[in-house]
């Protein structure tokens, strides 16, 4: 973002022989002149969510609740899902961000997903398609007990962790026991699954960024920590996919993530 105009007094900055060249406030007596920039077209948009700083992500029903003391502290953008997840499955982190917990049942889900709700948020309602020059970043944050958990973020069709279920997604994706416990790099186009192993293992309480950054050729890399783990091919062309960060229980233990937030932006039409 460019920075702010810098105010200066009529003594730093002589009135310019062109009024175009600036604008002009005068307040008893003392005139104050400033730059105006030429306006500059807008080349992207986007979305930034800061987790839990407009309420905590509980059920769809929650936003759509009559009584106030459920629907206002319901965040307005991202909703849960996924096997026995319930409002409960949130909690606010005192160090920052939400906690996203299975109930306790191998099996369980927690999954984090913009509201789909007609009209409800932006996250829906503003397409994210691979023509558009889609970046996605997340930040999570590992517990205290990453045995016999799946763990995933990224853009896809559905919210399931299952590989084969979309035809077109690019997410990381971690699973314990599978690949000596690294974090994978799952790409599907057209249907045709890549599933690419890293060099990071996925360690108790550590921090990862995730981010997809598509360029103008739908190729998507995609990177942790800032480190660039692998490029996919040409992804299918003006597909719209939809942003997921999702934790599963593969045992009798509940298991949980921490969500500090995310953003995403695209090229305007």
């Amino acid at each position: 973002m460019a920075p702010s105009p810098t105010f200066r007094t009529k003594q730093s900055l002589q009135k310019p022989a062109s009024p175009k060249d600036v604008a002009a406030i005068t307040v008893d007596g003392g005139t104050t002149y400033f730059p105006v920039r030429p306006a500059q077209p807008r080349t992207r948009t986007g979305l930034v969510w800061i987790a839990g700083a407009r309420g905590k992500p509980g059920i769809n029903a929650d936003i759509q609740n009559a009584a106030e003391s459920v629907r206002m502290v319901t965040d307005a953008d991202f909703e849960v899902l996924g096997t026995n997840g319930v409002s409960a499955s949130t909690s606010f982190n005192a160090e920052g961000g939400i906690t996203l917990t299975t109930a306790g049942a191998s099996g369980d889900q927690v999954i984090l997903a913009p509201h789909l709700d007609a009209n409800q948020s932006a996250w829906t309602q503003w397409t994210w398609g691979t023509d558009r020059e889609v970046i996605y970043e997340a930040t999570i944050r590992t517990g205290a007990a990453i045995t016999a958990e799946k763990v995933w973020a990224g853009l896809k069709l559905t919210n399931t962790p299952t590989v084969a279920t979309d035809n077109d997604q690019v997410f990381v994706r971690y699973e314990a026991g599978v690949a000596s416990g690294v974090w994978q790099v799952i790409s599907s186009i057209g249907g045709t699954d890549t599933t690419t192993s890293t060099a990071i293992t996925v360690a108790v309480s550590t921090t990862y960024r995730i981010q997809i950054v598509i360029d103008s050729t739908r190729r998507a890399k995609v990177y942790i920590n800032d480190q660039l783990l692998y490029t996919t091919a040409a992804l299918t062309d003006a597909t719209d996919m939809i942003p997921y960060i999702g934790v599963e229980a593969a045992a009798v233990a509940a298991k949980s993530i921490s969500v500090y937030g995310c953003e995403i932006s695209r090229a305007v039409a």
